[in-house]
């Protein structure tokens, strides 16, 4: 049970940003750097080991982020 990260820590790791999306009252949605595990098990990368195209997806992600382009996504986006 101890090498199981909680929601926090995930979202941690992910970069989670809690948005609010409402003037009435707690609506808020989530913006995310990375993609939650939950979602990058479904992107089709997944193939067991860490593979060139997910280095290369990686690699591109860094270097919109380093040139300073990279744009949050919501879960819905990925």
């Amino acid at each position: 049970w101890d090498d199981m990260l909680t929601e926090d820590e995930t979202d941690t790791i992910c970069g989670v940003y809690r948005v609010s999306t409402g003037p009435n009252g707690p609506q808020t949605t989530d913006l995310l750097w990375w993609p939650k595990p939950s979602i990058w098990n479904k992107c089709g990368l997944v193939v067991g080991y860490w593979s060139s195209d997910c280095k290369s997806w990686f690699q591109r992600r860094i270097e919109k982020l380093r040139a300073g382009v990279l744009v949050l996504k919501n879960p819905g986006d990925w």
